[in-house]
């Protein structure tokens, strides 16, 4: 896994987004949520979804869990939100993350997070926010083995 992992910078962009507490099984519907708020918009999506999670399963109940979808739109910055939805836009800056490919099912993820999270700290940074995936491939169309996602985090020199 080591050999995948790269340092880079991510690209600044508008996005859509919802705002979700709760249990990770609510995804699918607020992406149904989120991509139809985009089209009632009259905008269009622009790259792949992303999802970022500010904490985990284990770590705190389902009821607890706080986490924000996000698709990238085409067209200028104009940020607002959330609604009473949670959903909105909003303007990401570019950020230094460091990143690689998860190949396979959601089930074995949080093996790539931990390895990348030793890479993070052998290399000699440190975590600087919240994990993020970007799903390359989409969950509904592609068997579970051959799913990629992109993982990374925020990083900073220690």
């Amino acid at each position: 896994m080591y050999k995948d992992t790269i340092i880079k910078k991510t690209t600044p962009m508008t996005v859509a987004f919802i705002e979700v507490r709760g249990s990770l099984s609510l995804i699918h519907s607020a992406f149904g949520k989120l991509y139809t708020f985009v089209a009632e918009s009259g905008l269009m999506p622009a790259g792949p979804p992303s999802g970022i999670y500010f904490n985990a399963s284990g770590k705190v109940t389902d009821q607890e869990l706080k986490w924000e979808l996000r698709t990238p739109i085409a067209g200028l910055c104009d940020p607002s939100g959330p609604d009473g939805r949670g959903l909105g836009f909003r303007c990401l800056e570019e950020t230094i993350v460091a990143s690689t490919i998860h190949r396979g099912p959601f089930s074995t993820i949080a093996d790539t997070y931990e390895a990348l999270k030793s890479w993070i700290d052998i290399n000699g940074y440190k975590v600087v926010g919240p994990r993020e995936e970007v799903y390359i491939t989409e969950a509904g169309n592609t068997p579970p083995a051959e799913l990629m996602t992109e993982v990374r985090f925020p990083i900073a020199e220690k």
